[in-house]
């Protein structure tokens, strides 16, 4: 033992070192309170003073929050006994350039009502209020046939909106399960289609984020007062608009002696369990769905075969979603309801919580954020507070019970975060407009003197995260979280850089990335993930079940999954054709999920329709290499979807796919698409693919920065871009254009809309040839390089959280963003639009705006022995209503940030997108163009790279850099060329 410690004594004191460096690190990285207290305490005015207006924020309308608190701060208090109807009919006034009708009889509701059916159409009303305070709005409404989307519709109190929640009030379509889950050959079970419910609802305008609990309170002086409502998305019908004074619900034990007045029996002897995934009768969303959980106590549980056994889960998270289930009980009386769930999304720390209704209504206060803390595993939970479980009234025979995603809890942490984040996007600014994007690291900059408030400000705004970091703790979250790290981390750099302000320039970036880190925390824990697999009602004499599996258990599933994993046929999990069946082979590299969708659009529509059964097989999506693998050792499929844009060629050189120009419909099929689209996919002479997706860059700009500093012409070209830009950073801010470091082979498509907006091509002579050494090419390649060398443009940033804070209020970007702003970011709504890119001007005076957007295709192997099949299943996929019906599944399934980019452009124009959108991506398109795909054009994407790496990086002569490349591609070319006999 002696010569052991001897040997090992230096690992040993090292391994306690660390130990004590651990623990001192673990202990002193929350900030010390003390720090805190010796800090200057500032009173609302002196903030105010201090922070000043953050700039961006000028124009928008403040939060529902915000607004709620300020209104209490005048002294506006709730109203009582006031209930006020207004036929939706009896409007004062619309807008005269249609979407606006009566409809009698909607739903079979007697009495005529207002029809809303085009975007922009509106309707105002006079009302007269009899008592200033604050009142509530609801709605009955009857949701009409649309793009399946929900529906939104704007609110103004006499010509403004209150707050910016009031422009998108979300009002919810109904769903439900058209048939039961369909099985495939092997047992696997899978979730039927989703079909629209239609039906009257009566809903409380309210937050669709459910960053309140409750719904609106508006401000209303007595008097008359115009109200007007605004159709922005999707068809409805609306009978009447109620304004009432708030609805005020008693507490847990209010309710319990109204129960007791009432003489409601509490039941006896009475356990019921109901499986959560069968007895849904409605929902909100049709991307909420029956879910496979594999833990062996999850009910009904198969360790061979998806079961579909429980509901909810990654696509039940969003605000406002709701879930209804019905239930019978054997008597009314009092009952208790659990549930067995999972909340395991959220490291294990953050609560989520739902909004409970008991047939129609939330019987008292404490069920409008019911909590379920998150853990790693599956828990069950009487609905109660920790201490008593919840006695709830349910009648004789049938029941509703619904939940709703409630993020009360974190509404107000979540204000204040963005408050700091916006603070934060303005100091940033002032800092670059005294130091520049490359400040020297030597100068003393002074920034004391040169910037208003700088250290109280920072003092500030750490002190505000501080706060936040309370407030999280508060909604439940345990002192000493990681989940608060973000914030520590943010507060504590914050405050070295108030007490050391000379390190400020060189901290940007990490200034910019703790910026950053609080727009992922909240984009994150907002989404509040719940999965449900059975409730329990009960009599309080009876106990809740045992619900967890064994760790013995849940290891035991995990090694034999992972044994059978050898021999299972995966190729085999959803299909329905049996084997020795002749069927037409479809191969997809795309997610389990996308397949599923497409296998079950074939099995009802085109099998129905021509007989033609179809068997389809997952590839990944990122092994495209298993398409020629399999072409080479002859076991090609007849057709293969979702492969990326860049292949086809590839195979059509090698004679490995069929020239689809060959079937006598194809310009009939191919007029689906834009001409330039088809680009890529021709080869001497042949049409080797068809386009699925297309991708699509846009300008993005914010309305009000732009108006706010000056700018009223949004640029059409580049050299109007350019003028702009010192303007932008003279005011802290900065153009983006898209610039992918850690993805190189995306350079080319940065750089082609340069090169084909200047009248250039990539190749000459039929693909022999580089052709970017010619005068349009080297004009392409300054213009693009000069955007980072002479106008110092950022080369690399997040732009989508750089548009909301303000930073970057203009830049072009591609198609995610544009998810991202029309869904995430709703204090931007109607103070952001888009258009066509900037381009070139040419001599007749029109832009040229050519750009392109490769995405993915599908093509079709020569091998295959069913041709004629396999091209009515790609004109079947590729067609408008197939697109429409894919891509409205898709966003049932897996949500909106899925949503389906169609290639086919009558399809686009029926998407759930507003139509001002629509026709700026439909122009846009108009000078849609792709690059020509050639045998050994590899070598063109590299070099393009290389030469923006040269010139931006290591100051290059443009000319310099584009003979390098254009030599090195030449030699790549020839050599391909004579490897496959071209010449």
């Amino acid at each position: 033992m002696n010569k052991l410690m001897r040997k090992y004594t230096g690992s040993i004191i090292i391994g306690l070192i660390l130990i004590v460096l651990i623990l001192w690190w673990s202990n002193n990285r929350q900030l010390d309170e003390v720090v805190f207290a010796d800090m200057p305490q500032f009173s609302a005015e002196e903030r105010a003073a201090i922070l000043g207006d953050n700039g961006e924020r000028g124009q928008l309308e403040p939060s529902y929050l915000q607004y709620y608190e300020e209104q209490q701060k005048l002294g506006v208090s709730d109203t009582s006994g006031i209930h006020l109807v207004i036929a939706a009919a009896a409007y004062s006034d619309r807008s005269e350039d249609g979407g606006v009708s009566i409809m009698t009889g909607v739903g079979n509701r007697p009495g005529d009502m207002l029809a809303l059916t085009e975007e922009d159409s509106w309707v105002e009303y006079e009302v007269d209020i009899p008592e200033a305070g604050f009142y509530q709005m609801a709605v009955s409404y009857y949701a009409l046939e649309g793009k399946g989307s929900s529906i939104l519709r704007g609110i103004q109190i006499d010509g403004q909106y209150p707050f910016f929640q009031a422009k998108r009030v979300k009002l919810h379509r109904m769903w439900q399960e058209a048939d039961e889950p369909w099985l495939d050959v092997m047992g696997n079970k899978f979730n039927p289609r989703q079909q629209e419910v239609s039906g009257w609802q009566h809903a409380a305008l309210s937050d669709h984020q459910a960053r309140a609990s409750e719904p609106f309170r508006f401000h209303l002086t007595k008097g008359r007062h115009t109200l007007k409502i605004m159709a922005v998305r999707e068809p409805a019908v609306i009978s009447e608009l109620e304004i009432y004074s708030p609805i005020l619900l008693p507490t847990y034990d209010q309710k319990l002696q109204v129960y007791e007045q009432q003489g409601y029996p509490t039941a006896e002897d009475y356990f019921m369990k109901v499986q959560a995934e069968e007895t849904v009768v409605l929902k909100s969303d049709p991307t909420i769905r029956r879910v496979n959980d594999n833990d062996p106590a999850t009910e009904p549980y198969d360790k061979d075969l998806l079961t579909l056994n429980a509901v909810g889960g990654s696509a039940w998270r969003d605000g406002g979603q709701w879930i209804e289930w019905e239930i019978d009980v054997p008597a009314s009386g009092l009952y208790q309801i659990g549930a067995r769930f999972a909340a395991k999304w959220l490291n294990g720390s953050v609560p989520v919580h739902r909004k409970v209704y008991i047939n129609g209504e939330v019987p008292f206060r404490e069920l409008n954020a019911l909590r379920f803390m998150d853990r790693k595993e599956w828990q069950f939970q009487g609905f109660g507070d920790g201490e008593q479980d919840y006695l709830m009234y349910l009648n004789e025979g049938k029941n509703r019970i619904r939940m709703e995603v409630q993020v009360d809890a974190l509404g107000k942490v979540f204000e204040m975060l963005q408050e700091v984040s916006a603070n934060m996007s303005a100091l940033s600014r002032e800092i670059i407009m005294v130091i520049g994007t490359n400040p020297d690291p030597n100068m003393d900059w002074q920034l004391e003197r040169n910037i208003r408030n700088l250290i109280p400000r920072l003092q500030l705004l750490a002190g505000d995260l501080n706060m936040a970091i309370e407030a999280i703790y508060d909604s439940g979250v345990k002192r000493g979280s990681s989940e608060v790290n973000f914030a520590a981390m943010a507060r504590d750099q914050l405050l070295d850089m108030a007490d050391n302000p000379h390190t400020i320039p060189s901290r940007m970036d990490s200034f910019a990335s703790s910026q950053s880190s609080i727009g992922l925390w909240i984009s994150g824990v907002s989404r509040q993930r719940l999965m449900l697999d059975y409730f329990v009602v009960k009599s309080p004499d009876r106990e809740w079940p045992q619900h967890a599996s064994s760790r013995l258990d849940r290891a035991k599933q995990s090694l034999y999954s992972f044994f059978t994993s050898f021999t299972k046929d995966f190729s085999q999990i959803g299909s329905t054709v049996e084997d020795g069946e002749r069927s037409l082979d479809v191969w997809i590299a795309r997610g389990r999920d996308w397949v599923q969708i497409i296998k079950q659009l074939a099995d009802e529509d085109f099998t129905t329709r021509t007989g033609i059964q179809v068997n389809v097989n997952v590839i990944p999506a990122q092994a495209m290499n298993l398409l020629m693998l399999a072409s080479s050792s002859g076991l090609a499929p007849d057709v293969a979807l979702g492969v990326e844009a860049d292949l086809p060629i590839d195979f059509a050189i090698r004679n490995a796919l069929v020239n689809l120009n060959e079937f006598p419909d194809y310009d009939q099929v191919a007029d689906r698409f834009r001409p330039g689209a088809l680009i890529p996919y021709r080869y001497n002479g042949g049409d080797y693919a068809l386009p699925e997706n297309q991708n699509f860059y846009m300008l993005f700009y914010r309305k009000d920065i732009m108006e706010e500093i000056g700018i009223t012409d949004i640029p059409d070209t580049w050299e109007e871009v350019m003028d702009i830009i010192p303007i932008l950073q003279q005011n802290g801010m900065d153009f983006y254009y898209p610039h992918a470091p850690n993805a190189p082979q995306l350079a080319i498509n940065e750089f082609a809309p340069f090169l084909f907006q200047n009248g250039g091509e990539f190749y000459r002579e039929d693909g022999r040839m580089s052709d970017l050494d010619s005068p349009e090419a080297f004009a392409a390649m300054e213009m693009w390089t000069g955007l980072y060398t002479n106008y110092k443009i950022d080369k690399d940033a997040n732009f989508y959280n750089r548009f909301r804070s303000g930073e970057m209020p203009i830049g072009v970007a591609d198609y995610s963003t544009y998810v991202l702003l029309t869904t995430a970011a709703p204090e931007l709504t109607g103070w952001w639009e888009m258009k066509p890119m900037p381009g070139v001007r040419q001599p007749d005076g029109k832009v040229n705006r050519s750009t392109g957007g490769l995405a993915q295709t599908a093509m079709m192997f020569k091998d295959s022995e069913m041709k004629e099949e396999a091209w009515a299943f790609m004109k079947w996929w590729t067609s408008a209503p197939v697109q429409e019906q894919f891509g409205s599944d898709l966003e049932s399934i897996i949500g909106v940030e899925a949503r389906w980019n169609t290639a086919n452009i009558e399809a686009l124009t029926n998407l759930p997108w507003p139509s001002s959108d629509i026709e700026a991506i439909l122009e846009q398109w108009e000078w849609f163009k792709e690059r020509e795909i050639v045998i050994g054009g590899y070598y063109t994407t590299r070099h393009i790279v290389n030469m923006w790496n040269e010139i931006v990086l290591n100051g290059r002569n443009t000319r310099e850099a584009i003979e390098t490349g254009v030599e090195a591609i030449n030699k790549e070319l020839d050599k391909k060329r004579e490897e496959f006999g071209l010449d």
